[in-house]
């Protein structure tokens, strides 16, 4: 970042403030019972391909000084008080005015609104915006989103996280169409006191201590398949990235057993929290970001990632073939991509991994355990041992593992 952006009073804004999100990104995926499964199934198969090949929008990025950017809730300092001072600096620092929308809920309802204009490539309303990797790439597959300019993304180029481009980014080899934004870690959360109380341990260090009969009804699971079977996967030792439909019914039957016999008390998307708060639940799979955040206010939770390794998965920027300001979208990515807005977000309550090489380094200087903590910063080696990506499913996969989650969870969700 040139010195100009890093000494100007809106971004010294960001560093200013420390206010913390509780709410997290995931606060809004909980979803049971039939409209789950309904919304799940209805964009489970690959959208259908356009009529005919589809190509950029004109780009009025030149005389329309605008960009609009679709996403998920808490990602961004300043939501409470919709102050975005990252934003801000954003607008400050190029003069393109950000329309930061906090609009996607889930990727399955996000597509389902904008499919249309996907498939005909006209203007979606957003000029970016940031989906999972399993939608990514189905939107990629579909011709549906442009290829990315590298020569107007200088910091990506020199800031990018490799492993990003290669082990977190198989479904779009080369990162030709999208880049992350955040990644997410599913892992193991526990209730520091309570853990040890019930079963002796100061903490659990492998997926058959949540089996343990002393903390019956006591369990509680990520209602998101891919990070909870592909945890249970994992402890069976297999390769998420390459799993068999063998491997998924295995642990499936695992899971099944668990909840028949209450070991598992409960489903949940992000109200698992509440239930680790009031002593409901005492272990379970976890979002690693949500555990941090609220560490500050209980200090008896904790979150560990198993030897046998941890699922992770990214939200990424796609810029839609219809986005009438492909260019200005650029511009957004890659200020993003400077290591001082990428630290800036870590040490103000946006709790997910950065790509971002260099932030780490800078939140250091304002807050040396944060930026030791390998939830938000991995190492090199936890990126390559500890860390798997749930493989891509193709569409009958989709339906059948869908439909076979939901009516596993069934009385539990």
């Amino acid at each position: 970042m040139n010195d100009q952006i890093a000494n100007d009073p809106m971004f010294q804004q960001v560093l200013a403030q420390a206010k913390k999100a509780q709410a997290t990104r995931r606060a809004v995926l909980a979803g049971s019972g039939a409209t789950a499964l309904a919304l799940a199934l209805a964009a489970c198969a690959k959208p259908g391909g356009a009529t005919k090949k589809l190509t950029p929008a004109k780009d009025l990025s030149g005389s329309e000084k605008v960009v609009v950017w679709d996403n998920w809730p808490y990602y961004m300092d300043g939501e409470t008080d919709q102050s975005f001072p990252s934003v801000k600096a954003f607008e400050k620092a190029t003069g393109i005015k950000c329309d930061y929308n906090i609009v996607i809920n889930d990727n399955n309802e996000y597509f389902a609104k904008i499919k249309n204009s996907l498939a005909s490539g006209t203007d979606t309303g957003a000029d970016t915006f940031c989906l999972t990797d399993w939608m990514a790439g189905r939107l990629i597959t579909s011709g549906y989103v442009q290829p990315l300019q590298y020569d107007l993304l200088p910091n990506v180029t020199a800031n990018l996280n490799g492993s990003f481009k290669t082990t977190f980014g198989t479904f779009d080899p080369g990162r030709k169409y999208s880049l992350t934004w955040k990644g997410i870690v599913g892992a193991i959360g526990y209730h520091k006191s309570n853990y040890k109380k019930l079963t002796g341990k100061a903490a659990p260090t492998s997926i058959e201590d949540l089996w343990n009969p002393a903390l019956k009804g006591k369990i509680s699971m990520l209602s998101e398949m891919r990070d909870t079977l592909g945890i249970l996967m994992m402890a069976d030792g297999v390769k998420i990235d390459s799993f068999t439909k063998n491997d998924f019914e295995k642990a499936l039957n695992t899971f099944s057993k668990y909840v028949g016999n209450g070991q598992i008390r409960q489903i949940n998307g992000n109200d698992y929290t509440q239930l680790f708060t009031n002593g409901d639940v005492v272990a379970g799979v976890v979002w690693a970001g949500d555990i941090v955040s609220m560490q500050a206010d209980n200090p008896e939770l904790d979150v560990v990632l198993l030897e046998s390794g941890s699922t992770f998965a990214c939200d990424n920027y796609l810029i839609p073939m219809g986005a009438p300001h492909a260019k200005n979208a650029h511009e957004l990515i890659n200020f993003f991509y400077e290591p001082e807005v990428a630290a800036a977000l870590a040490l103000h309550g946006v709790y997910y991994t950065t790509p971002v090489n260099g932030a780490q380094a800078i939140a250091a200087k304002t807050d040396p355990k944060l930026a030791a903590n390998e939830l938000i910063f991995p190492t090199d080696q936890t990126f390559a041992t500890k860390l798997q990506q749930f493989r891509d499913l193709t569409p009958q996969e989709d339906n059948e593992f869908s439909k076979a989650w939901s009516d596993a969870s069934k009385g539990v969700v």
